[in-house]
Formats: C-alpha cells, sequence, structure tokens
C-alpha cells in the first residue's frame, strides 16, 4: 500500500505550531488592512464611477470593505435616492474571472431565485441591462479590465468563517438543509453556450492534480512554504493514489449545479437558522457528491490545536441529516449508491481540492506578498485531514452507508 510507509502527518512542536496558528489569526488582518490602505481609495473611485456611470440606484453615501475572501473583493455601499438610503452589496471579481465564468454564476442565480430559493441575493442590472460591469485599471504598469457586480443586501448576521466553524447541532442541520434546497431549486439548470466555467469538472481535475503540483513543486523558488511543500509532496502524491477514483465510476454520479465554495463563512444566519448564502463565484455543474464532501470538509473539520484537521463525526451526521430531510417530496434522490461508493474517496478529493486551491490558485500566483507561515498552516490542516481521513475510514464509511 502506498501509505504504509510514508510520513503520516507533519509533526511540530507544540509551541511552534501555536505561533504560527497566531501569526495566522492575525496575518490576514494586517494584510488586508495594508492592502485596503494603500489601494482604498482608487476601489472607492472605481465604485463611485459604477454607480454614477453605470446604474440607477442612487448617490453614493458610504463604502465599507467587507473582509474574509481571499480572490474576489467585496464592499457594502449605502445609496441614496428619493430621500431612501438602501444597502447594496458589490464585488469585484478576482482577476482571473472571465465573462463565461460571471454569465454562469449569475444565469445560475437567477435560476435558483425563480425556483424559490430566496436565500441567494438577486442581482440588480445596470441601466443597460447587463448583470455587470467591467472597469478599467492600472495594474502593474498595465492596464486590465475587472468585473464588477450589484447585488441585493442580504439580512442576517455573518457568524462564521472558514476556519471558525463550530456551529450548533441546529445549525450544522440548517447548513445541510440550505445545500439540498439550493441543489433541489438548480437541479434542472441547464446552462448555454455563453456560460461555461473555465474550470474542469472533478473528474478531468482530479487525476491533473499530480501534474499540477509536481509543476508548482519544480519551480526554482526558495521560499520556507515552497521547500515545505517539495517536501511533503511525495505524501500528498501517495494519498492520491490510494484513494483514486476510476473514470467509470466518476461518470455514474450525479451532476447538477455545486455551490462549490460551501462553508459557514458564506451563509448568514438568524439565530441558528440559515437565512442567506452568497459567493457564487466557484459555482458550476458538477458532481453532487463533490459538493457534499466539500461542505463537509469545510463546515465540519476542526481547527483547534488538539483536534486539528479531523472532521467531527457528529457534526456530519447533524450536515447529512438536514440534507436528507430537506430532499423528502422533491425530485431529488438522496445519496445514490454510486455516490456513496466514492464518499470517503472524494472526500479525500476534498482535501486535494484545497490544497489545489492553496498551490496553484492562491500561494504560487502571488509568492511574494502571501505569508509563508498562513500557508503552511493551512497545507498542514489538510494534511492531518488526510491522515485522520486514512484511519477512520471505515467509521466514515458506515455513517454514509447507514443513511
Amino acid at each position: 500500500m502506498d501509505c504504509v510507509n510514508m510520513k503520516p502527518i507533519v509533526e511540530f512542536e507544540p509551541v511552534v505550531f501555536e505561533q504560527w496558528r497566531e501569526i495566522l489569526s492575525n496575518s490576514r488582518k494586517v494584510t488586508e488592512e495594508a492592502y485596503f490602505a494603500i489601494e482604498s481609495q482608487v476601489l472607492y473611485n472605481q465604485i463611485r464611477q459604477l454607480f454614477d456611470e453605470y446604474y440607477d440606484l442612487g448617490k453614493v453615501i458610504e463604502i465599507h470593505e467587507v473582509f474574509g475572501g481571499y480572490a474576489n473583493r467585496s464592499f457594502g455601499v449605502i445609496l441614496e435616492k428619493d430621500g431612501q438610503r438602501t444597502d447594496y452589496f458589490v464585488r469585484k471579481c478576482k482577476a482571473e474571472a472571465t465573462e463565461s465564468d460571471v454569465m454562469l454564476e449569475h444565469c445560475l442565480i437567477r435560476h435558483a431565485l425563480k425556483n424559490g430559493f430566496s436565500e441567494a441575493g438577486g442581482i440588480y442590472p445596470a441601466k443597460d441591462g447587463r448583470t455587470f460591469i467591467s472597469l478599467n485599471e492600472l495594474k502593474s504598469g498595465r492596464v486590465t479590465s475587472r468585473i464588477f457586480t450589484v447585488y441585493k443586501f442580504l439580512d442576517g448576521f455573518d457568524k462564521y468563517t472558514w476556519i471558525d466553524n463550530k456551529s450548533t447541532p441546529r445549525e450544522f442541520v440548517n447548513l445541510g438543509k440550505l445545500m439540498a434546497r439550493f441543489h433541489v431549486a438548480t437541479h434542472d439548470f441547464k446552462p448555454n453556450g455563453d456560460q461555461s466555467k473555465a474550470e474542469p469538472k472533478v473528474k478531468v481535475l482530479i487525476p491533473d492534480f499530480p501534474r499540477i503540483f509536481q509543476e508548482r513543486a519544480a519551480q526554482p523558488l526558495e521560499t520556507q512554504f515552497h521547500g515545505f511543500f517539495v517536501e511533503i509532496l511525495p505524501s500528498i502524491l501517495a494519498y492520491m493514489r490510494r484513494y483514486a477514483i476510476s473514470a467509470h465510476e466518476y461518470e455514474a454520479l450525479l451532476e447538477l449545479p455545486i455551490h462549490g465554495d460551501y462553508h459557514s463563512g458564506n451563509v448568514k444566519f438568524d439565530g441558528e437558522e440559515t437565512v442567506g448564502l452568497f459567493d457564487f463565484d466557484w459555482s458550476k455543474v458538477d458532481a453532487r457528491i463533490f459538493d457534499i464532501c466539500l461542505g463537509l470538509v469545510y463546515c465540519c473539520g476542526s481547527w483547534d490545536l488538539e483536534t486539528d484537521g479531523i472532521l467531527r463525526l457528529d457534526d456530519c451526521h447533524y450536515f447529512l441529516k438536514g440534507y436528507d430531510e430537506a430532499l423528502a417530496g422533491t425530485d431529488l434522490p438522496s445519496l445514490t449508491e454510486a455516490e456513496k461508493i466514492v464518499f470517503v474517496r472524494l472526500l479525500a478529493g476534498a482535501h486535494f481540492y484545497l490544497i489545489y486551491w492553496l498551490t496553484e490558485l492562491w500561494y504560487y500566483l502571488d509568492v511574494d506578498n502571501i505569508n509563508d507561515y498562513e500557508a503552511i498552516t493551512y497545507l498542514t490542516h489538510f494534511l492531518r485531514g488526510l491522515h485522520w481521513l486514512t484511519e477512520n475510514a471505515g467509521t466514515l464509511e458506515k455513517i454514509v452507508r447507514d443513511r
């Protein structure tokens, strides 16, 4: 077995690991505040231009940035029109976002709303009817274009983040129900030719991770994270061989629109009730079970020092219970036999996907400006999760089999 002699987990002196966690808790805030201070005026001018030139929603009264994301920039904006002040949510999409990506997201949101999924924020069209506007900006001496969208500002409260994710049992049930309602509302969505996702489906993407990871590791870099990634890559590749899924197994999986970034930080709560779901920019048509598995890793994965990386089994049970309950009386079945067969392997696949995000889509895109300790902490967390998954595969299989 590939994994028998691998280094099962990365061990750190407790004091060192605690220092890294302290750095993690502070580094995002420091980075965000510094970046905000440098570019705030440019961004605010862009938002004023957006509303002044392209929308008929009123005069900008107040702008504040909503922190927490790693790719997009988000803002709460108060506009005044005819003496009435209204809150709006504005997103400046990541530089890699294409018009096709955004068109898919917007059509999917509109489809969900039409089918009764009221927890999504509606999109305000510009004066000419477009659902997004591209504005030019100067970046590193080059003129680039960035996509902006104006959404309804969702009611409710941001209670959690993707790391601070210890919800109550009732909240976990409701998180499962919310995902199921989204799947039910969108399962019949059919994107047209102008609405495609640049990112491949997981049946293509996950098998390609070994090549992608090895290419990143082969770069001539001398950063702390890169050295750590190179050192641990053989273990990651061994885990990937262990949890491989065949093309035949992928083809048997139910596909529908998935959220693709389903965690507690992208959900708004009113008490213990889920009242809003946002950040659909990772959405695409893909394997339903992958959305569920990624949601479990995000929502139920522990970040506590003593249990870092494990999946809290009771929380997984509550999440899946809520998902099943919300499917009752709908056109969507509960987990199929094909989905149950690959469940544990796609939980591993969710960890591989997060390593892909960490490396290909985050760290190596901006090596000079990302905190190595933060990146190492994330990678360590994902590796601990894979090790725990290997030790508890039987229990997880039973959880899904007994549903």
